[in-house]
């Protein structure tokens, strides 16, 4: 039987602070989603890379696992790629690095996931995109395949990485239906009973956050019984400052460091969700917070409308006005609710991960010939 490599070096955040990323997320979830299909027709090893020999092993799943008792650092992941090391340990007929780039020594033989090719559209300099932009096109053009989570990633990775069409294979991201459900809505210890609008994954840049807090702001003039959570994790401190004062009436609350749980009833509980993102490889709070039966206001730019569909509402990302417009209808109660949550439920049903991972087989068993 042949045998696959998955890189879980993406998940072991998880397993150290209980927390991951969205790489690291959907990695964990589409290797979980694996283990529930019966008679794969090759052998998956998970294999992990750090000093605490955190790694497959800590998943539970019944997988093969190697660790390499090394730190996981460029310096040591370029010397590596200079000695067949993983394929000795393992023997593996194909890799698969799901979180866009890996050092190795036989590109030839890997499958990466590369998420979006935001690095060359909306390029963000903290994120360190020139990396990106050197690095992920060598690797993408001298591997075997490329899994991509969008039909609007993988148009752009052919556009500007000169990846060709027939070697790249879009698998949509996947929500965990058991834990993003709809749900009874109950108060909370930031806004207590009272209704609020809900933004996730926030920042100044391309999540265009600060659209969310103008167009609140003058909603506020409307003296609304609406508050506003916004999930973020680190905002900056002149954000802080101005919104969390009594001029706001202490109706806008920053959240961090929720788990899932909390993150899943945030979203259940709110009137709706604002994303009005800039740019987006997939756009997974959309999504999930569909599946927890609210509505969604977006944006209708890169892979937004492909997981928003017809069930979102969508405005332009400078539109402050419309976007308080829209907020005073769900205020007022303008809006037909119950028929935008049977939407929202109806269009996040089309997005699992059991289907995910029976797409990502059909690409090995391609690459791998069976």
């Amino acid at each position: 039987m042949k045998k696959l490599l998955i890189d879980v070096n993406s998940i072991v955040p998880y397993y150290v602070f209980g927390k991951v990323n969205g790489i690291g997320r959907t990695t964990l979830e589409l290797i979980q989603a694996l283990a529930k299909i019966d008679n794969l027709p090759f052998e998956v090893i998970l294999y992990s890379q750090n000093m605490k020999g955190i790694g497959g092993r800590n998943t539970g799943l019944p997988f093969k696992n190697c660790h390499v008792y090394l730190p996981h650092r460029e310096k040591i992941d370029k010397l590596l790629a200079k000695f067949p090391l993983r394929e000795y340990l393992t023997r593996y007929d194909l890799m698969h690095i799901p979180h866009n780039f890996e050092y190795v020594h036989c590109p030839e033989k890997c499958i990466v996931t590369i998420h979006d090719a935001m690095f060359f559209s909306y390029p963000e300099q903290f994120l360190n995109h020139d990396f990106a932009k050197e690095n992920y096109p060598k690797l993408a053009r001298k591997a075997r395949a490329i899994i991509t989570c969008s039909e609007n990633s993988k148009k752009e990775i052919i556009e500007y990485m000169q990846i060709p069409r027939e070697k790249i294979f879009v698998c949509y991201w996947g929500i965990n239906h058991q834990l993003f459900s709809p749900k009874s809505k109950s108060s909370n210890k930031y806004t207590g009973s009272n209704p609020y609008f809900l933004s996730v994954s926030c920042d100044i840049g391309r999540k265009n956050t600060i659209s969310v807090l103008k167009a609140y702001e003058q909603l506020l003039k409307q003296a609304p019984y609406h508050h506003l959570v916004l999930v973020w994790r680190n905002p900056p401190i002149e954000i802080q400052e101005k919104y969390i004062s009594s001029q706001f009436n202490n109706k806008i609350h920053f959240v961090s460091n929720i788990t899932d749980e909390e993150l899943s009833q945030l979203y259940a509980s709110a009137t709706a969700m604002f994303f009005p993102s800039k740019y987006e490889g997939f756009g997974l709070p959309i999504a999930e917070s569909m599946a927890c039966g609210t509505p969604v206001i977006t944006c209708d730019n890169s892979s937004l409308r492909e997981v928003g569909g017809d069930a979102a509402i969508y405005v332009e990302p400078e539109d402050i006005d419309s976007m308080t417009q829209i907020m005073a209808q769900f205020e007022n109660k303008e809006l037909d609710i119950e028929s935008l949550k049977r939407n929202s439920i109806l269009q996040a049903s089309k997005f699992t991960w059991e289907t995910c991972a029976h797409k990502t087989i059909e690409v090995y068993r391609k690459c791998l010939d069976l």
